[in-house]
Formats: C-alpha cells, structure tokens, sequence
C-alpha cells in the first residue's frame, strides 16, 4: 500500500475496506462464572442452519440516501483530516487529498448501513474543470438550506478542502449511485512488487456471475458478488465491493 497522498485503485482499495463485524465490539467484556446460570440452564435461541460468517451481498446498482462521513487515514502514523499530494501527468498537479464514508440509509432496513467509501476525494481540477471536492460541495447543502459552494466561488485548493471538511462535519445526507466493483487483491499485490499500475478494475453488477443460489435468486439476488480471477485462477475468488460511481444532490435523488 503507498502512500496516502497515492491515488488508491485496484485492490488498494480492498485492504482498506475490509468489512468489520456486525455488532460486535472490540472492547473489553466483563468476566463471567462459566457456571453462570445464563450459560447452562437459559436455552440459546440460535439458528444452526445459519451462517455467523456469510457477508450480505452488495445492493443492486443503483440511486441510494446516504449519510457522509470524513474518512480519515493514517499518514506517517498520525490521523489527518487530508493529504497532500502530487497528481497526475508531469509535471503534475499539487492537490489535496482525502477520503469519504458514504452510510447507505434504507428505511426497508435491508440495506441499512452498509457503507461505500471514496478514498480519492481530491482538488485534481480534471475535464470540465471539474474536482470532486468542488462537485460534491456544490451538491451539499448546509441545515439553512443554502450552498456550501455558490455559484462562481473561487479559492486555493486548501481553502476548498478545509470547506469539505467542515461540510462533513455535520454527517450531512446526500444521493449515490453505486455499483459493484472487482479488483484481484492477489493482483494487486504482483503489480505493487512489480512496480506496475493496478489492473483495471471490473465495475457493473451485470458483469459478475449470475447466481447459482436457488433461495438467493427467489429472494431477488440475481448476480453473484463472487468472481474468480480470470488471470490466474490460482488467485481464487474475490468479493465485489460497493463504489461510489457518483453523487446526486437529495434533489436529483428524488428524479
């Protein structure tokens, strides 16, 4: 893994999203009697024919509300807010860097909280003229109602970042739109040693395996989020992840 300042790509991404245990907390539990009557004489309610470890798939592709959160990351051992940088082309562009946590929001609870992360939030100013932190500024709206950004705001790049991270201090809503992505950690890996780009990553729930699971596909899952390395098949399988393929402001959500 490089750098913070690096752009994250390929199975960059997947070492730092792995996914953590539902409800269980990593702090430390009080003792117990293991002859504690709630250990040998209670009757545990629990469902063999279940599976403590299965993932919940990835939503479909789609437009979902979420909940936005600064991800912040590790540089030289210490936690920033943001990063800088040098992008791009020689000879490059400095920019800022940081990262996003996107919580998707589904009163249907079936989706709740599973979160899709961005970790290439940047002032890179690309075609258009277009950054993503001036994109999702402009689609994020502080408690008044009014913009974060107005139309024809002008600052450096820090004063930008710095705006991004008082606008996600308050975990504001916003629209995505997801869809499955695939990258080979095993991969990944070859090329890092190599010092080569990551292989391109797969994107589109379309493009996973249809799937095989007679009860999954009556529960309405259709894809596998299960892909076998087509390079080299000794790499296994590899999970899809949620992307964020981009924003909507809670307007264009509604469309």
């Amino acid at each position: 893994m490089g750098t913070f300042g690096e752009p994250v790509t390929g199975a960059a991404v997947e070492s730092q999203q792995a996914d953590q245990p539902v409800g269980v907390s990593e702090a430390p539990q009080d003792l117990l009697d293991p002859n504690d009557p709630r250990l040998v004489s209670e009757e545990l309610n629990a469902n063999p024919e279940a599976d403590a470890y299965a993932q919940p798939a990835p939503p479909p592709d789609g437009k979902y509300r979420v909940k936005l959160k600064l991800a912040q990351k590790d540089v030289n051992g210490q936690k920033v807010d943001f990063a800088p940088a040098l992008w791009g082309k020689a000879p490059g562009q400095a920019v800022f860097v940081t990262g996003i946590e996107a919580s998707i929001i589904d009163p249907t609870g079936k989706y709740d909280g599973l979160k899709a992360y961005d970790f290439n939030v940047s002032t890179f100013v690309g075609r258009d003229n277009a950054t993503k932190v001036t994109t999702i500024l402009g689609k994020l709206r502080k408690p008044d109602g009014s913009p974060w950004a107005p139309p024809h705001t002008r600052m450096p790049a820090r004063g930008w970042i710095e705006l991004l991270v008082r606008a996600l201090a308050g975990e504001p809503e916003l629209g995505v739109e997801t869809q499955w992505e695939y990258s080979c950690q095993e991969c990944g890996k070859a090329a890092k040693a190599a010092g080569k780009d990551y292989p391109r990553a797969i994107t589109g729930m379309h493009k996973f395996p249809a799937e095989q699971d007679k009860q999954k596909r009556a529960a309405g899952q259709l894809y596998s989020p299960e892909m076998k390395c087509a390079a080299n098949a000794a790499h296994g399988y590899t999970r899809a992840r949620i992307s964020i393929a981009r924003f909507l402001s809670l307007e264009e959500l509604k469309k």
